[in-house]
């Protein structure tokens, strides 16, 4: 099942991280440039108390949002912005 999260920010990155490391097929979309070249070249840290770790997320553009999508996380942030077109 491909799964989308709308925004690589602290919500959307968390769990779309802790899906992808639990197997699933998940790509974040996010509107920054720089943010994106930031995830693909560091990674995501997560510190927490359920285990830490480093992933590399799945990270594109939103013009780049192509296919079939099963599942779609739409962050707060996003869904603000996508209104206010």
């Amino acid at each position: 099942m491909r799964i989308l999260i709308v925004g690589a920010g602290a919500v959307g990155g968390y769990f779309g991280s802790r899906l992808a490391q639990a197997g699933r097929d998940v790509t974040s979309a996010c509107s920054s440039s720089f943010a994106r070249k930031q995830l693909r070249q560091d990674g995501l840290r997560i510190v927490s108390p359920h285990g830490d770790a480093v992933i590399t997320p799945k990270v594109i553009a939103a013009a780049e949002i192509e296919g079939t999508l099963r599942l779609v996380f739409p962050e707060r942030e996003s869904l603000r912005r996508w209104r206010r077109r």
